[in-house]
């Protein structure tokens, strides 16, 4: 399961073409196969693009996990 909607899509598009691929490959032909290569090149572009999506904005450096967040300053 993906933490959004398009992290869901790129899962979904990855299982298609992980079991197109090798099915394509053993038995069913070159259709499966470049449809199966297809899917788990743009579930791979997909997931590209996401990652930084994970934590917050895009603009954001992502902090280490050890590292304590800074205070916000109330005036």
């Amino acid at each position: 399961m993906g933490a959004n909607r398009r992290q869901g899509w790129a899962l979904f598009l990855f299982v298609v073409g992980f079991t197109f691929f090798p099915a394509g490959l053993l038995s069913l032909g070159p259709l499966f196969t470049l449809t199966g290569l297809v899917c788990l090149i743009a579930s791979a572009v997909m997931f590209i693009a996401v990652k930084p999506l994970e934590h917050g904005h895009s603009h954001e450096k992502p902090e280490a996990l050890g590292v304590p967040a800074k205070k916000k300053q109330v005036v």
